[in-house]
């Protein structure tokens, strides 16, 4: 899949900054603001009403989990760009707010279901975290439709 084909299904990751990535996580959803950086990648698909898996990285709490979904409700363009205060010096673009935000009952361990998600190269899931690099990835809807059917079964 080429990078710049659009999608209806991302993923938001969340990674240590300053802290870690899960509580940085639930800061964003309490507040229903989550920073888009001015070089994230798949700036042309975060729009209105996609469809929004979220993944902690990292090595701490429910690292290399998809823990929850959402559709995206707005996103909200800043007047000025801003500092994130959990990433150093990454510029705040604007912000997006979500909607329909459930958490899954248990988390979702990708090294558990890496050869069920079909976005990921076969030949590259030993290096499967290339893929959550730069806070929003596409996801297919093959992939995003299994780790929800998952969530069900859980």
């Amino acid at each position: 899949m080429r990078d710049n084909i659009e999608s209806n299904y991302l993923i938001f990751i969340s990674s240590d900054g300053k802290r870690e990535g899960y509580e940085i996580f639930k800061e964003r959803i309490k507040n229903n603001m989550w920073p888009i950086y001015n070089k994230t990648p798949q700036l042309i698909n975060i729009k209105k009403d996609k469809k929004v898996l979220f993944y902690i990285a990292g090595t701490n709490k429910f690292a290399q989990n998809f823990i929850a979904n959402a559709l995206i409700d707005e996103v909200v363009d800043l007047k000025e760009t801003t500092i994130d205060p959990n990433q150093e010096l990454k510029q705040v673009l604007f912000n997006v707010k979500f909607k329909d935000f459930k958490y899954f009952q248990k988390p979702i361990n990708i090294k558990e279901h890496i050869d069920n998600l079909s976005f990921i190269d076969e030949k590259k899931r030993n290096i499967y975290g290339l893929y959550f690099q730069g806070g929003v990835c596409k996801i297919n809807q093959q992939s995003y439709d299994y780790i929800i059917k998952n969530t069900l079964a859980n």
